[in-house]
């Protein structure tokens, strides 16, 4: 019966002494980490809700990572958009001075080269690509063109009919371009228009203007009925900027609301799972007290000469 007393104080004590490290070694690790759930069973409640906080939270990040390129995308856009309409406007005053009748053939020639030159650009600009290189005015598809031209010089739209649309979480989401047809296809005068084919065919009339009667008269009408085309495809140009505008708004307020939801969740994270660092400090010094005093009182009774004898 002494033996089994002996070994049962040895058990008791050892057990005692490594709760109490165990406890401490919590202790520790909650005011370092700010998290008071050390392991899932100190609070099974209160660790199902972190957990679903934490879901949240990595959804949240994700919804950002979306937004943001959204954003990125309808940017680049709008700058194109800019562009383009720069552009557009630089064709309108060299339609304006075309349309003067008392321009020379040669002179007139040499605005058509010009007209032609920024067509190029049109073109280019029409065929712009994202990050990634795929074709900004290309809807959604992969391709890295939005336009292809075929062996007559014509152009061809290859992209799709409307754009990509991503979530932006809890519902709601956005489109995150525009196609070329939303921006170059535009009615004019009770006709469908297409703002590159206007700014081609009048750098070609101007660019091929003779002498001869007939042709000035040709270029000079050519100028002043693409003065009004070119004025109705600014505004379609206008109509798309404010749209894209639209949407870059939406995604700001789209990121206002899941920022105010972040930093609610954050504090329902801290009332849930945080450290009262107080209280914790104060339970740790008493826990370290107590295993103190449980290993002097440990190595005093062990050493006793009477309970050597016991043993």
């Amino acid at each position: 019966m002494t033996s089994v007393s002996t070994a049962a104080f040895y058990s008791s004590a050892i057990y005692n002494m490594n709760q109490l490290q165990q406890q401490t070694q919590d202790l520790q690790t909650q005011i370092s980490t700010g998290n008071k759930l050390t392991h899932s069973y100190d609070d099974p409640l209160a660790a199902a809700q972190m957990r679903s906080l934490q879901a949240a939270d990595s959804l949240t990040t994700a919804d950002t990572s979306v937004s943001n390129a959204a954003k990125t995308s309808l940017n680049l856009t709008d700058t194109a958009l800019t562009q383009l309409s720069n552009i557009v406007t630089e064709v309108k005053t060299l339609a304006t001075q075309a349309a003067n009748s008392t321009l020379t053939d040669t002179q007139r020639a040499a605005i058509g080269t010009q007209v032609s030159q920024y067509y190029s650009q049109l073109v280019s600009l029409a065929n712009s690509q994202d990050a990634n290189g795929k074709a900004l005015f290309g809807g959604n598809g992969s391709g890295s063109a939005a336009y292809t031209t075929d062996a007559t010089g014509k152009l061809t739209y290859v992209g799709t009919a409307s754009a990509a649309s991503v979530s932006l979480g809890a519902g709601l989401s956005v489109t995150t371009g525009v196609t070329g047809p939303d921006v170059l296809d535009y009615s004019s005068g009770g006709s469908q228009q297409n703002l590159l084919d206007v700014v081609k065919t009048l750098g070609d009339t101007l660019s091929a203007s003779t002498s001869s009667t007939a042709s000035n008269t040709a270029a000079t009408t050519a100028a002043n009925t693409a003065l009004t085309t070119l004025a109705d495809g600014l505004n379609a140009i206008t109509t798309q900027q404010t749209v894209v505008g639209a949407r870059l708004s939406w995604i700001a307020t789209t990121s206002s609301v899941q920022t105010a939801i972040t930093q609610q969740r954050a504090t329902s994270e801290s009332d849930v799972g945080g450290t009262d660092i107080t209280t914790a400090v104060s339970k740790l010094q008493q826990t370290m007290t107590v295993l103190e005093a449980a290993q002097a009182s440990f190595t005093k009774v062990s050493s006793l000469s009477l309970f050597s004898l016991l043993q």
